[in-house]
């Protein structure tokens, strides 16, 4: 084809990070019929990317999108089949002030690879970048193999993130504001930060900065430049010392998103990234039929975030007590939970603390057939009881749902407190996060659907909702970007 246009995506392939990538990727072959594009990441992204629809061709395969296959374990793997990182095992624990040293072994989840893994990934993706002479390279900030080889060629190329400003404008904000502006990762301090715990703000910010008690990543470095002469770098290193003319698409936009006093130019909204779902109706009629019978709870704790019994069972109380609520104002609701569990536990057991009044408004299962975004799309969706991660909360926002956050790491707790500092919810369960206290949650999720801001909050998550579709969408935004680098 003359003056094609070839673009290389460097992701990890959990859908967290890779949805973002896979939208923009679909979006590009809409726009632009000279591009190519080419999705390099672990076997698991493999058939997301096939079912990439291609204009003209029907679903992905041998058109204008290849999937190239990196070996080695992918994120998840790496970082929850390895009893070391702890992974499951600190997040379990109260995120505290107590806690904060013994929880700095938490940034591990930004290269859970082992230091010869990640310079095996490096080396892959140096050749692979050679052999597919790609016109600009996409890469994801959570991906550092990808970050370090970029820092090395220094190629084309362009960040593309599901995060927000926090993650990449925070280092940029004056009179370091990170140590008293803004609540840390991890932590149950709303956003403004209250004067008193300002100093609380500082001590933990500094400890997870400094993190002298884990080598894990000096060993990344020293491996990295012994063993193939490269200078390692990651999302710290995007954020902190962005190479010259670098620019950063996010999937945020300064609406749904903290203050803050510096917007970098070169950190570009593009509003929710999200991929294209098929109608909840025609991808399963059994489940749109049973949703169209009342307003609908969606609770959906993600994919990573598994869920113990004594949680569940929890969580089953707060939803009881919801519908009792419910059920006094004379209103109909029902639940939809899809639940991922941890341990080896009958869902009879949540049967039997919902009580046999309450199982025919309550569905739960391990599957959806559907994407979530199809689910929130579809008009019965009252409230979304999520995890706080990215993807979440943005597809929530973009269908104009109201949230209720229940955060189990990182940046998830982030997300409750924007939930909040935005009035479209609440977080969930601040005083026994990242446990759940039914009586709690249950209060909160009353107040989102039945208290007196209950209809104010509903206005402004379908006001945010209707922002975030200007210019086209998130995934049209960012591909005409990217199509103006080419």
């Amino acid at each position: 084809m003359d003056n094609q246009k070839k673009v290389l995506m460097l992701t990890n392939s959990e859908l967290g990070q890779a949805n973002v990538f896979l939208a923009v990727a679909h979006e590009l072959l809409q726009l632009d019929s000279r591009v190519q594009v080419d999705i390099c990441s672990f076997a698991p992204l493999a058939n997301h990317v096939s079912s990439i629809t291609q204009p003209g061709t029907g679903n992905g395969g041998n058109g204008r999108v290849s999937f190239i296959q990196l070996s080695g374990p992918s994120w998840k793997e790496a970082l929850f089949g390895r009893p070391d990182h702890q992974f499951q095992e600190l997040c379990d624990i109260r995120p505290t002030v107590w806690n904060v040293a013994k929880a700095t072994k938490l940034t591990r989840i930004g290269c859970p690879w082992t230091p010869e893994e990640a310079c095996d990934t490096v080396k892959q993706l140096e050749q692979i970048i050679t052999d597919t002479k790609p016109d600009l390279i996409v890469v994801d900030n959570a991906f550092p193999p990808a970050v370090t080889i970029c820092y090395k060629l220094k190629p084309n190329w362009v960040v593309l993130s599901p995060n927000t400003y926090k993650e990449f404008a925070l280092a940029k904000q004056p009179n370091q504001q990170y140590y008293w502006k803004y609540p840390p990762p991890r932590s149950t301090i709303p956003f403004p930060v209250p004067w008193y715990q300002i100093p609380l703000v500082y001590y933990m910010v500094r400890k997870m900065f400094l993190n002298d008690s884990d080598t894990w990543m000096l060993q990344h470095v020293q491996k990295m430049k012994e063993t193939i002469d490269t200078d390692y770098a990651d999302w710290a290193y995007i954020s902190i010392v962005p190479p010259e003319g670098l620019k950063i698409l996010l999937a945020a936009r300064p609406e749904i998103d903290f203050p803050f006093d510096v917007m970098p130019k070169h950190m570009i909204p593009c509003g929710p990234i999200l991929k294209p779902t098929q109608a909840i109706g025609d991808a399963d009629p059994d489940l749109a039929k049973w949703l169209a019978r009342r307003p609908t709870v969606f609770v959906n704790l993600g994919t990573h975030a598994s869920v113990t019994e004594k949680k569940a069972v929890e969580m089953a109380k707060a939803l009881r007590h919801l519908l009792q609520r419910a059920e006094k104002r004379h209103t109909q609701l029902q639940v939809l939970w899809k639940l991922h569990r941890r341990g080896d536990y009958e869902l009879s057991s949540l049967s039997d603390v919902l009580g046999e009044k309450w199982l025919e408004h309550v569905r739960i299962t391990d599957w959806l057939d559907v994407e979530p975004t199809a689910v929130l799309e579809s008009g019965y969706i009252a409230c979304s009881v999520n995890h706080g991660g990215a993807n979440s909360f943005f597809e929530a926002i973009s269908a104009g749902v109201p949230q209720v956050i229940l955060p189990v790491w990182g940046d998830t707790y982030d997300f409750a407190k924007r939930a909040e500092w935005l009035g479209i919810g609440k977080f969930g369960n601040p005083r026994h996060a990242p446990d759940v206290d039914a009586r709690e949650l249950g209060r909160n999720l009353e107040k989102v659907l039945f208290g007196p801001r209950a209809q104010g909050i509903k206005e402004k998550a379908q006001r945010l909702a209707d922002l975030c579709r200007d210019g086209g969408g998130g995934r049209r935004i960012a591909a005409e970007h990217i199509l103006q680098m080419l």
